[in-house]
């Protein structure tokens, strides 16, 4: 089935200042106008990752590979956690996964996320845990790489996990998605002269700088490693 997204919408989040932003700097997000799929687009070509800064000279097809081969890798590691989104096709550099509505960025930005999903707290933690449990940290926690699926919370943006065992990735691949004003959380890392370690970037995430509404992480910080702050 060749999944045709020339009419798809593309997906942004709410920053802030409460102004539309771009969701991440890593491929093409769309969403199927029924919204019923999500399409993580990994080709190079994309508009997307351009409109802002046509140039994008650390963005490149090496960039690209290692964090759409990371990405294909935990999503099939965590295929059968009821919060993993059902895969749908992987066509060439495009994987499309069933989707339901809106992120729980927008719902938060609209004041419906407590209504909606009363527990998310605690499906985000069993979240975090399970992917802690299995020997995994993901960085990409934040309220918009997650959404609601009858009545469950689901998590996206699997390129955004390492190994705890091992935490790093290539330099080349983070400095060409970083953005300029998240650079400093790179200035947080440990790392040799070739990779960054993100183990303390997780942790600096959970503790301090990932926010769903008004609310930091730290609780679940606090639940993984039994200190509260990083």
């Amino acid at each position: 089935m060749i999944l045709e997204t020339s009419n798809w919408i593309p997906f942004y989040k709410f920053d802030e200042n409460g102004q539309r932003a771009m969701a991440q700097q890593t491929y093409e997000p769309l969403i199927s106008p029924d919204r019923t799929m999500f399409c993580a687009n990994y080709e190079i070509d994309n508009k997307y990752q351009y409109v802002n800064d046509p140039n994008r000279k650390g963005y490149t097809h090496e960039v690209l590979d290692w964090f759409f081969i990371n990405e294909v890798k935990h999503f099939v590691k965590f295929k059968s956690m009821p919060w993993c989104p059902e895969i749908i096709e992987i066509q060439d550099r495009k994987i499309f996964f069933k989707w339901q509505g809106y992120s729980c960025n927008e719902l938060i930005h609209n004041g419906q996320l407590d209504q909606l999903l009363p527990d998310w707290r605690d499906q985000l933690r069993g979240i975090m845990k399970d992917c802690y449990d299995a020997g995994t940290y993901k960085l990409t926690m934040y309220p918009h790489c997650h959404f609601i699926q009858d009545g469950k919370l689901k998590t996206f943006d699997m390129y955004g996990c390492v190994d705890k065992s091992h935490p790093l990735v290539p330099r080349y691949a983070m400095d060409g998605i970083i953005h300029e004003t998240a650079r400093f959380r790179l200035d947080e890392t440990d790392g040799t002269d070739t990779d960054y370690n993100l183990e303390k970037m997780f942790q600096r995430s959970l503790s301090t700088h990932v926010k769903w509404g008004n609310e930091s992480m730290n609780w679940i910080y606090e639940d993984l490693f039994g200190v509260d702050h990083a």
